[in-house]
């Protein structure tokens, strides 16, 4: 019984405390604004207009001095060797001595494979296999025509060429 007198004396002071936090003070808030002094309008305004008048004419002759970049087709026209556009995978023109690179053959009794690496991507090519159409380790187009495992030589057709890739 002590306990429950205990915990509402104790209960009933923190109440109180917190209601008498809770009261609104009234005081007066008063801002003089009588000595403001406010600036004058038409002197910095004039300015700022010569200043913007001035830069607009500036980047008009600055924009007219510009130089265009070349088409896409003179830049793509002009580069003989390499990638017909630079930011795809797909379209290399280079030697595929250089791009693709043989790294092993694996013969069974029913085809041939080569283990090749191009553009980053590994894997294997059968005699079946075509650029683009169902392999994507050869460019578009490029066709496996013969595998030689004995001279270890792998044989590929690309734009009316034959590249002989080696071990």
């Amino acid at each position: 019984m002590s306990k429950f007198i205990q915990f509402n004396l104790i209960s009933t002071i923190l109440v109180g405390f917190l209601l008498s936090s809770c009261k609104v003070k009234k005081e007066n808030f008063d801002i003089d604004l009588s000595n403001l002094k406010v600036p004058k309008k038409s002197n910095v305004i004039n300015s700022n207009k010569d200043i913007s008048l001035s830069s607009e004419t500036k980047n008009k002759i600055i924009i007219s001095e510009l130089i265009n970049y070349p088409d896409k087709s003179k830049i793509l026209s002009s580069i003989k060797y390499g990638k017909i556009d630079p930011f795809s995978k797909k379209g290399i023109k280079d030697k595929l001595n250089t791009l693709i690179k043989v790294n092993g053959f694996l013969n069974t009794k029913n085809n041939n494979y080569v283990f090749v690496s191009y553009l980053g991507e590994k894997g294997t090519v059968s005699e079946e296999s075509i650029g683009g159409v169902n392999t994507t380790l050869l460019p578009n187009g490029a066709k496996v025509v013969t595998i030689d495992p004995k001279n270890l030589e792998l044989i590929i057709n690309f734009e009316n060429k034959n590249y002989i890739l080696k071990l």
